[in-house]
């Protein structure tokens, strides 16, 4: 679509209602932390949005060349490992320490592009690389405890997932690639339930956690939290359709501010100074290299 003002306008807005939409799905995902692990609450986030990519299927079938099986794969599993890691900070944290973590995906995309794929990274783009980094080190506190590790492990995961999308794209539907990625969200996530029934990990706490039947708003809940995170999947889509990448990818950074007011909404202290700043560093870095693209 050729971009003009109208345009771009639009795409603003969807990206804007997409954030709104993303900090909802944390919010249900905090109130279900109150009585569920982290693992049940990714099975439930994936096994509605399982249903709603099966209806869509349903009403229009997927057509692949298909090649790259392996890589499918990977991108499942890996993108489940990142979406435990952030579930289990949004319980283990603020919302907008949570997101923030989770916006240090940008700076280690550039990293894999540039290791993985060979890209070039320019001297703009390494800035904003170290920029970023000194914001994480700024929003840890400079202390890599347990929860600081699993943020940045969703971040990095995160831009694993996202580095090996663009190696597919030209071999399966995006809907094919979206399939994977959420049969990976409930199967993984089923096993580690069963596995967490015979036994505890302090390492792998992230990871493991028994099956709690979801009771009285739980269910609530849990279908406001499936609904909210596929139509925000929806609205992020038309926003890129809509602007360009670069204009969509800073208007996304407000899911920080939605975030970070739900999150006061529902009693959470306010930041330090030390991890606004660290937060704003994160920002700026992710901005930064959505531009140098």
């Amino acid at each position: 679509m050729i971009s003009s003002p109208n345009t771009t306008r639009r795409g603003i807005a969807f990206m804007l209602i997409a954030s709104f939409l993303f900090a909802l799905t944390m919010v249900f995902a905090k109130l279900l932390s109150h009585s569920m692990g982290s693992v049940e609450v990714t099975f439930w986030r994936n096994a509605i949005g399982l249903a709603l990519i099966g209806a869509f299927i349903l009403h229009k079938p997927i057509r692949n060349i298909g090649g790259k099986p392996v890589t499918l794969i990977f991108r499942g599993v890996v993108g489940t490992v990142a979406l435990l890691a952030f579930f289990y900070t949004v319980s283990a944290t603020s919302l907008s320490n949570a997101i923030v973590y989770a916006k240090t995906e940008p700076i280690f995309t550039a990293l894999l592009a540039f290791l993985v794929l060979g890209e070039k990274l320019k001297p703009n783009a390494l800035i904003a690389v170290f920029i970023g980094f000194a914001g994480v080190a700024m929003l840890s506190g400079m202390e890599m405890g347990y929860l600081h590790v699993m943020g940045i492990l969703c971040g990095f995961l995160s831009a694993l997932a996202y580095t090996s999308v663009r190696s597919l794209k030209s071999y399966y539907d995006e809907r094919t690639v979206v399939l994977s990625f959420m049969i990976s969200g409930v199967v993984i996530p089923l096993i580690l339930m069963v596995v967490a029934e015979y036994t505890t990990s302090e390492l792998f706490a992230f990871a493991l956690s028994p099956f709690t039947m979801p009771m009285g708003m739980d269910w609530l809940w849990i279908a406001l939290m499936g609904i909210s995170a596929a139509y925000g999947q929806i609205y992020m889509t038309r926003a890129y359709f809509y602007a360009k990448a670069g204009i969509v990818s800073t208007v996304s950074y407000s899911v920080v501010l939605f975030a970070t007011f739900f999150g006061v909404l529902l009693g959470d202290v306010l930041p330090t100074p030390m991890v606004i700043g660290g937060g704003v560093m994160i920002i700026l870095s992710g901005v930064l290299l959505s531009r140098a693209k």
